[in-house]
C-alpha cells in the first residue's frame, strides 16, 4: 500500500483542478481523506481509486449510501466535513440528489433559512428518480435526455414515476459535450468521431445523465458500444472524466462544460444544450426546505448567483410544470 499522504496542493497539482475542487471532493465524499491535527491529507491509493472508479457508486437506500450525507451549511467542523445525523434528527431530514455545483446554492440557501437539516445524495439521475418515487429523497435533480423525443427529464419522469403528482422546476441550461486533450491534436469534432479506431474514451456510470445521453447518441449514429475503446472504463464523477484526460488516460471523455472550466491540459468541445431539473413530490411543497428552494429560485436571486459562475443557459430558469 502506497502510505505517502498528500496535501490539498499536492493533490489539486497531480489532478490539475484547483484547490477548492479539492475540498469540494473531500467534503461530498468522493475523495477520502484523514485528518492530521487541524491539517487534511489523502493518500494516493484513494486517489487512483477515485480516479478508477468514483467514489459515489449507483444508488440503494438513503439510510446506507456511501458518501451521501452531508449537511447544510454550519453543520460541520473545522473543514465543513459533515457525519450523518443521529436518530433524533431523522424526521427532519430533507434529501436533495443531484451533482451539479450549483446546488451547493440550493442546499445552502434551503438549510439556513428553515433550519432544517438538509443533506445531499450524489446518486446519478436515474436511480435518483426511483429513489424519489420510492420515498427515499426529498428532491431530484434529472439532465435526462429522451431520443424519441428530444425532450429532456419530462419522458422520463413519466415512466418512472407513474401516477405520483410532482412539480419539475427548471433550474438552468448546461451544455454537454467532449472533454480532449489541449489543443484538440486528434481533430475530435462530435458524436460520430467514437466510431474512430484510434480513440480511447472514458465512459461514465449506467444510470447517470451523461452516459444516457451517450448511449442513445450512439444507437442513433449506428456506433457499436462494444467497439469503443475505453467504453467499459467508467468514472463516477464529470470531475474525474476531465482530469483523466487531462493526465493522458484518454483521448476523450463526455462531461457537462461547466465541470472543465479553469481545468490546466483540457479542452471542451460543445455538443447539446440540456435541461437541467428539479423534481419533487407535491405533497412535500409545503416542507420549509422545499418551500425556500422554490422561493429562492422564483425571487430570481438564484438567476443572479447563477450569473456569476457562468456556464449556464438562463433562459428558463424557473420554468415550472406540474405532473
Amino acid at each position: 500500500m502506497d502510505t505517502l499522504l498528500l496535501t490539498a496542493e499536492d493533490v489539486a497539482r497531480r489532478l490539475r483542478i484547483k484547490k477548492y475542487t479539492v475540498y469540494e471532493l473531500i467534503k461530498r465524499g468522493e475523495l477520502p481523506s484523514t485528518r492530521v491535527g487541524k491539517r487534511v491529507r489523502v493518500s494516493q491509493e484513494d486517489i487512483d481509486r477515485y480516479l478508477r472508479a468514483g467514489k459515489t457508486g449507483p444508488f440503494q437506500d438513503a439510510d446506507d449510501y456511501p458518501g451521501a450525507w452531508h449537511g447544510s451549511a454550519g453543520e460541520g467542523g473545522a473543514d465543513g466535513i459533515n457525519e450523518e445525523p443521529d436518530a433524533a434528527k431523522q424526521a427532519r431530514r430533507v434529501i436533495i440528489s443531484g451533482q451539479d455545483r450549483c446546488l451547493e446554492l440550493l442546499i445552502t440557501k434551503a438549510g439556513n433559512e428553515t433550519g432544517d437539516q438538509v443533506f445531499r445524495s450524489y446518486t446519478g439521475c436515474y436511480s435518483s428518480l426511483v429513489a424519489l418515487y420510492l420515498g427515499k429523497i426529498t428532491m431530484a435533480a434529472s439532465h435526462l435526455w429522451d431520443a424519441e423525443t428530444d425532450t429532456y427529464n419530462y419522458p422520463f419522469i413519466r415512466r418512472l414515476l407513474p401516477g405520483l403528482p410532482v412539480g419539475v422546476l427548471r433550474l438552468a441550461g448546461r451544455m454537454q459535450g467532449f472533454y480532449v486533450k489541449k489543443g484538440n491534436p486528434l481533430g475530435i469534432r462530435d458524436w460520430g468521431d467514437l466510431a474512430r479506431t484510434d480513440l480511447v474514451m472514458i465512459n461514465r456510470e449506467r444510470g447517470c445523465g451523461t452516459r444516457i445521453l451517450l448511449d442513445q447518441k450512439l444507437r442513433l449514429s449506428g456506433i457499436k458500444a462494444g467497439n469503443i475503446r475505453g467504453y467499459s472504463h467508467e468514472y463516477a464523477s464529470h470531475i474525474a472524466c476531465a482530469s483523466a484526460v487531462a493526465r493522458g488516460g484518454a483521448d476523450l471523455g463526455c462531461g457537462c462544460e461547466n465541470a472543465a472550466s479553469g481545468m490546466a491540459g483540457v479542452d471542451f468541445i460543445p455538443l447539446q444544450l440540456e435541461w437541467y431539473d428539479f423534481v419533487f413530490r407535491l405533497e412535500d411543497r409545503h416542507i420549509p426546505a422545499v418551500k425556500a428552494v422554490l422561493a429562492y429560485v422564483d425571487s430570481g436571486e438564484f438567476r443572479k448567483d447563477l450569473e456569476m459562475t457562468g456556464a449556464y443557459d438562463l433562459s428558463r430558469t424557473g420554468y415550472y410544470e406540474e405532473f
